[in-house]
């Protein structure tokens, strides 16, 4: 029997796709974790240019938090970006410590 990663629902009747989401997860999890995902590849391209602490700070707290946002999904077996969100958050919560303020 199929069981949604996301959502638990399983049972006889339940299809999973290749993520192993059920229909109606795979249309809102899957665009999710593409959003966050993008909005971490840019927020640390924008990190990495930027000169000011300040704009460096609120980079690293853009990153933090859409990773910790997918993390959750990780956390449910579903893969979201690489390298795994959990360690980009931790990565850069580092960095964000030594930036202060």
């Amino acid at each position: 029997m199929a069981r949604c990663k996301w959502c638990d629902k399983g049972g006889f009747f339940t299809k999973v796709g290749k993520e192993g989401l059920c229909s109606p997860c795979e249309g809102t999890v899957l665009p999710d974790i593409e959003r966050r995902s993008n909005e971490i590849y840019e927020a640390m391209h924008v990190f990495e240019r930027a000169q000011d602490p300040g704009e460096k700070r609120a980079e690293c707290d853009k990153v933090i938090g859409a990773a910790e946002h997918l993390a959750r999904y990780e956390e449910k077996g579903l893969t979201t970006c690489s390298p795994p969100a959990r360690l980009v958050a931790d990565e850069y919560r580092g960095f964000r410590r030594q930036l202060g303020g």
